[in-house]
């Protein structure tokens, strides 16, 4: 079978980034636990050659028993500790497992989003399908540990079932996208005629995982964004729970107003979880706000960036089920096997 190499390289180097300093390796490897491809981390603790082989001998034997609970080839993900690593199995597909072998001091409770997108890329990867590499990153001061470390002993990894709705607003000045991107999360299709929105437009989409025995439903509200519905905004605000800030990367002025359009949306909702959006990079030629002032920008108001084309499609069910993996993040159980 033939796999594109450069694309799942790219891919690992964009999970290392995401997971940050804990990271101490990322190997994929197939059923018998022979590796396809691994990446190492910044971590002072690196593997060398020898250890590499005694993750993998380790490997093995684990991943028997996670191919005997995790029978699905989907994404079924469990952890194993030692005294020096926790590692996160998380399965790539029917054809390959991703471990994420981490610091032993780690929390995995915020790895798994980046796991389950990361392994749903690989399975992508696999199959010959479409499928971009970049992986945003996801910035939460919520951080939490449901999931105990328990050395020797394998637990396998589940979302609490259940169907979980959330306020999801999308803001930004007019004409930056944001109900071409909706549009194409909602229905994958691009409008080439382009119409105002008046005050807002809701719409509803479910966000499915496979292995996930749950189910996020987003309510989504585009908001207006011409000055004139500034008023009337305030009220389609309150108790967002998840939020889109989008600009067009053709269009300064409408990323200069991103720190205004953050400040109006936490005034209104101060817990809501947001993520930055570069919108319209299929227009290379008019390109005039790069990638770097984007994430600066992100940094700088502590949310995450991501860039994408609505025209396209690039990235734009990705920066959904980015949200949509950070707010089930918090039902995640631990279940010893």
């Amino acid at each position: 079978m033939s796999v594109d190499t450069k694309k799942l390289q790219a891919l690992l180097k964009w999970y290392m980034q995401s997971i940050g300093e804990n990271l101490i390796a990322v190997i994929i490897v197939n059923r018998e636990g022979l590796i396809i491809d691994r990446i190492f981390g910044a971590s002072e603790k690196q593997l060398d050659e020898d250890i590499v082989g005694g993750v993998s001998a380790l490997v093995e034997p684990v991943l028997t028993r996670i191919t005997k609970e995790f029978s699905s080839g989907s994404f079924g993900t469990g952890t194993f500790d030692t005294e020096e690593y926790r590692l996160i199995f998380c399965e790539a597909g029917p054809e390959a497992v991703l471990v994420t072998i981490l610091d032993a001091i780690a929390g995995v409770d915020p790895v798994f989003p980046y796991a389950y997108l990361a392994a749903e890329k690989i399975a992508r990867i696999f199959d010959g399908r479409t499928v971009s590499p970049v992986i945003p990153k996801l910035i939460s001061e919520k951080r939490i540990n449901n999931i105990e470390k328990k050395v020797n002993q394998l637990q396998k990894i589940k979302v609490q079932s259940g169907e979980y709705a959330f306020k999801l607003i999308l803001g930004g000045d007019g004409a930056v996208g944001k109900t071409s991107m909706v549009h194409r999360f909602v229905e994958n299709e691009f409008a080439k005629d382009y119409k105002s929105t008046i005050g807002t437009s809701i719409m509803k989409k479910e966000c499915k995982f496979d292995g996930l025995e749950s189910l996020v439903r987003f309510v989504l509200w585009d908001l207006a964004g011409q000055a004139q519905f500034k008023k009337v905004r305030q009220s389609y605000l309150s108790n967002a729970e998840a939020g889109i800030l989008a600009f067009d990367v053709t269009n300064p002025s409408s990323f200069q107003s991103i720190e205004n359009w953050h400040k109006e949306i936490i005034s209104a909702s101060p817990n809501i979880s947001l993520i930055l959006i570069g919108n319209k990079i299929d227009l290379v030629d008019n390109r005039v706000v790069s990638r770097e002032d984007g994430e600066k920008t992100a940094e700088k108001l502590g949310i995450p960036y991501i860039e994408t084309s609505a025209k396209t499609g690039e990235s734009i069910n990705d920066a959904f089920r980015m949200l949509a993996l950070q707010m089930i993040k918090n039902y995640l159980v631990g279940e010893e096997i």
